[in-house]
Parts: C-alpha cells; sequence; structure tokens
C-alpha cells in the first residue's frame, strides 16, 4: 500500500485517468499552484501587471530564497528566466571565454547544450567514464593536471536515462585544479540533492518541482559575477550582477505559482521527496526486468525515478509510445539519438513521480508486454 504522503501528493493534483511517466518532461501542478497562477493573472487584469508584480513582491521574494537554497547558493546570485534552456543560453552568452575555449563534458550530456557549445565556437571534449557512463573522477583529476579544459560542464540527472552524475565529487576535484564548474541542474531540482558549490547552476520550474511552464532558474558563484560580461541596465541601478539577465516581460504569474511548488516541496522534506524518487526508480526498474520484449538502459548506473527501456522484440518505439497512451492510458516519452552523444538507438523513458502505486505499475508491465 502506498504511504500516505505519497497519496495526498498525488490526491492534491487534478485528477486524472492516465498513469503519468512523464514527470522528466512537465510534472503535474497541485491545484494550489494552479490557483496561485490564475489568481495573480487575474490580479493583472484587475490592477494591471506592474502594480501586481509589486504587489507580489514578497513572494517572489520569498521564491528566490527558497530556490537558493535548492541550487546551493545565495538570493544575490539567483536570476529567472524563461527556461532551463534561456538560463543555459543567457550564460554562455555572459561568461568571458576565450577564444576557442575547450569544454569538458560527459557522453551523456544534453545534445542541445553539446550543438549550442558548438554554435558559440566553443569546443567541446570528452571526458572519461566508467563502463555505466559515470564519470571517472580520478582520470577526471589525472585529466585537469595535464590538459585541463576552461570549463567542465556536467549534466547532474541525464534527460535520456535518469543517470546520475558524482557532481559534488565532479566540483572538488575541479576546485582543486582551478577549472570552473556549471552544473545542468534541470533533471535534478526537485528529483536530487543539488550540490552546493559549482560556478553556476541552472534549472527549470516544470519538471520535478511540478511548477509552472514558462520559468527557469538559474544561480552564479559570488567569485565569478563580477566578470560576467553583462548589459547592465541603467534603469535597474540597484539590481545585483545576474538578475540583470532578468527579463521586464517575465511570466510573474509563473513565478508566484512556482513559489507554491516549491514550498510544497519544501514542506515534504527534499530529502524525503529524493529517497522515495529513488525508491520509485527502483521498483520500475525490479518490475521492467521482468516484462519480454523491453530491457532497461544501464540498469547497473546510479539513477533516480527515470527509467528508459529499449525494445528487445524490433518494436519501435514511437510506435510503442503512442499505443501506450492511446489504448491504456500511460503518459511516457520518446528519447531519440540526439539528446546525447552516447545514444545511437531511440529509448522509451519513464519517469514517475512520488505517487507511482503498485497496481498502477503492474498495469504499465501488462502494457508494455503487448506494446
Amino acid at each position: 500500500m502506498l504511504e500516505q504522503t505519497w497519496t495526498d501528493w498525488g490526491s492534491a493534483r487534478p485528477s486524472t485517468s492516465l498513469i503519468h511517466l512523464d514527470s522528466a518532461a512537465v510534472g503535474r501542478q497541485s491545484e494550489a499552484t494552479l490557483e496561485a497562477v490564475g489568481r495573480h493573472a487575474r490580479l493583472e487584469a484587475e490592477q494591471g501587471g506592474y502594480v501586481a508584480q509589486a504587489m507580489a513582491a514578497d513572494r517572489l521574494a520569498a521564491l528566490r530564497a527558497d530556490v537558493a537554497g535548492l541550487l546551493g547558493a545565495d538570493a544575490d546570485g539567483v536570476a529567472f528566466v524563461e527556461s532551463a534552456a534561456a538560463a543555459f543560453d543567457a550564460l554562455v552568452d555572459v561568461w568571458p571565454w576565450s577564444e576557442g575555449a575547450r569544454i569538458g563534458v560527459a557522453a551523456s550530456e544534453w545534445g542541445p547544450n553539446v550543438e549550442t557549445f558548438v554554435h558559440r565556437g566553443l569546443v567541446p571534449v570528452m571526458l572519461p567514464v566508467d563502463v555505466v557512463g559515470v564519470l571517472d573522477l580520478q582520470a577526471l583529476d589525472d585529466r585537469l593536471r595535464t590538459d585541463p579544459p576552461e570549463l567542465v560542464h556536467v549534466d547532474l540527472v541525464a534527460a535520456q536515462r535518469g543517470l546520475v552524475q558524482p557532481a559534488g565529487e565532479v566540483i572538488a576535484v575541479c576546485r582543486a585544479h582551478g577549472v570552473p564548474v556549471w552544473v545542468d541542474a534541470a533533471q535534478a531540482v526537485g528529483h536530487v540533492a543539488v550540490p552546493p558549490g559549482a560556478d553556476a547552476v541552472y534549472a527549470t520550474s516544470r519538471k520535478w518541482l511540478a511548477g509552472p511552464r514558462g520559468v527557469g532558474m538559474l544561480a552564479v558563484a559570488p567569485e565569478r559575477r563580477s566578470s560576467l560580461r553583462l548589459r547592465r541596465l541603467a534603469k535597474h541601478p540597484d539590481l545585483p550582477d545576474v538578475q540583470h539577465l532578468e527579463s521586464d516581460e517575465a511570466h510573474v504569474a509563473g513565478r508566484v505559482g512556482l513559489g507554491v511548488a516549491v514550498r510544497e516541496h519544501l514542506d515534504l522534506g527534499p530529502g524525503r521527496v529524493h529517497a522515495r524518487l529513488a525508491e520509485v526508480g527502483g521498483l520500475v526498474r525490479e518490475a521492467i526486468a521482468t516484462v519480454p520484449g523491453w530491457e532497461v538502459v544501464g540498469p547497473d548506473a546510479p539513477a533516480g525515478s527515470t527509467t528508459s527501456i529499449t525494445p528487445t522484440a524490433g518494436q519501435d518505439v514511437a510506435a510503442s509510445r503512442e499505443r501506450l497512451l492511446a489504448e491504456h492510458g500511460i503518459l511516457t516519452s520518446v528519447c531519440l539519438p540526439w539528446r546525447a552523444p552516447e545514444m545511437d538507438t531511440p529509448y522509451l523513458r519513464l519517469s514517475a513521480h512520488v505517487d507511482l502505486t503498485p497496481d498502477a505499475l503492474e498495469r504499465v508491465c501488462e502494457a508494455l508486454a503487448t506494446s
């Protein structure tokens, strides 16, 4: 039987006929989060957008402080943008690169990040990993001693298969060699702990935090802020450096809603949520291992809730995903090879949240056996 806490988490969201295994794409917002977004949008219509924003100042300040805690940062170093991708693009734009700078990444890196580095004239270089794709810390230490890149970029939780990288240890190794580290926490915040100490970290509201779409967040360490190539706006002379990356045309209602979602997460206890999501992932991988026609990608790799699987009987992954949704009411994602350098075949991704029940998991396995 599912613990009442996790049943209540599910009950706090709009009812659905689907088995939702797609939190790695878009998590399910709570009724309270949806109501907060709607109330602020209505307030904008009644009072004016900027007046409504001023009226929400305390809630927005509380959100900034809460997010700083989740990202291992301080509130002055946190900025809100439109998405994790927008946060990444902003960082790439303002970071003080040398010409043709080399960026160390793992083979599990988010593919569009690699494409962006290349597009901006930067040179991604692959870092050593072990047999399951985890960054090899000793080999990394050796590399940084003899041939360091200008930056190490760590995708804390891989989007395509949920691989969890040892970001805290990577940060420590890089610190010892004076190499800065960025952490992509888009799949991590609300899912696994984000370690402190990164030079920059960025994330999104819409996945494991189950916040509104249209809000991204980034944080930059104090010692890196003065070197950022920022366009400081004269109309905001007192704004902290990193917050010059924010737009005056922001989705403020989304930020207000995110404040509710983050507070719900904090009230539950992040460590407790992380442990439950790890448990969910373990249960899913154990169950899938018994399903004919499918196998788990990287079953021995460290992972949270996200599990990706591949067909062993020639099934078309995209067609299977459509059948699961249309015939069984099971929502999943297809991960195509553009998602990561390590991929050469599509995956079917299952990313359940804390409210996954044993009955639902049994239905998923039965459906997969016929898909």
